[in-house]
């Protein structure tokens, strides 16, 4: 059984590519397009890792996880992609993944293959 991931960015394109590359490694893939959207999914499913963008509309995928982190009572595993990288790690992500752009694809997979070990 593969694992279950979720991939919220507002970009389509990218948002379209990151799932064909995680699908293509074997993954199921959810795609939400904008953080308030990425939550509900959250809160309703059940995901092994939430690949997620920093600069979103509505709600930023920061704001997104540690919402939900809230809400579930719960450490998410997470893959966070930004233009820039935050000086340390926001407050109750510690734990996640960071990767900066442009991404590149074998770097994505290196880090969700993290997050599931």
């Amino acid at each position: 059984m593969s694992a279950h991931l979720l991939v919220v960015d507002d970009d389509d394109a990218l948002a379209g590519a990151l799932a064909k590359e995680l699908t293509d490694q074997g993954y199921t893939v959810d795609v939400a397009h904008d953080g308030e959207e990425g939550l509900e999914r959250i809160l309703a499913g059940d995901y092994a890792v939430i690949v997620t963008d920093v600069n979103m509309p509505i709600m930023n995928g920061v704001e997104m996880l540690a919402l939900a982190q809230t809400k579930l009572g719960k450490l998410l595993r997470s893959v966070i992609i930004g233009g820039y990288l935050p000086e340390g790690k926001p407050a109750g992500l510690e734990h996640a993944q960071f990767l900066a752009r442009p991404l590149a694809m074998p770097d994505l997979v290196a880090a969700v293959k993290s997050e599931l070990n």
